[in-house]
C-alpha cells in the first residue's frame, strides 16, 4: 500500500526497527490487508507512528481513525506523552482531524512525496 504506487519492491517497507515496534493491521473477510500501522517507542515518553496506510478502496470509512486510535492507545498504555509522525502531504488533513499539529516541512520521498513532521501531546 505504501510502496507499490511508486514502483518500490516488496521489502522496502521494512527497516531495522521492526523487532522493537508494535504493529497492527486490519484484514477483511477474505484475509486481505486493508489497513496497517506501526508504533515505535523512541524513548520512554515519545513514540512515532510509521508505515500507516489504508487501502484506497476502504478510505473514508473511519478505518484510518480506528488504526490511529489503536496505536495511540498502545502509546498511552506504554506511558508515552508525545507521538510524532512524518505525514505525506496528501494525508495532512487526516492527521489534523486526529488532533496532530503540523510542525514543519521535512523531506521529500522518491523525489516526489513531500513529508511533514507532526506531533500530538497526551
Amino acid at each position: 500500500m505504501l510502496r507499490k504506487p511508486w514502483g518500490q519492491p516488496k521489502g522496502t517497507e521494512r527497516d531495522g526497527l521492526e523487532e522493537n515496534s508494535l504493529q497492527r493491521m486490519l484484514v477483511d473477510e477474505e484475509g486481505n490487508i486493508i489497513a496497517c500501522g506501526r508504533l515505535h517507542l523512541n524513548s520512554s515518553v515519545e513514540a512515532q507512528i510509521r508505515y500507516m496506510a489504508v487501502d484506497t478502496g476502504h478510505r473514508g470509512k473511519g478505518i484510518g481513525k480506528m488504526m490511529i486510535q489503536e496505536l495511540e492507545s498502545l502509546a498511552v498504555d506504554a506511558g508515552v506523552k508525545t507521538i510524532v509522525l512524518q505525514a505525506r502531504e496528501n494525508a495532512l488533513e487526516f492527521y489534523l482531524t486526529c488532533g496532530y499539529l503540523k510542525v514543519k516541512e521535512t523531506f521529500v520521498l522518491y523525489g516526489d512525496i513531500q513529508h511533514y513532521l507532526m506531533i500530538k501531546q497526551f
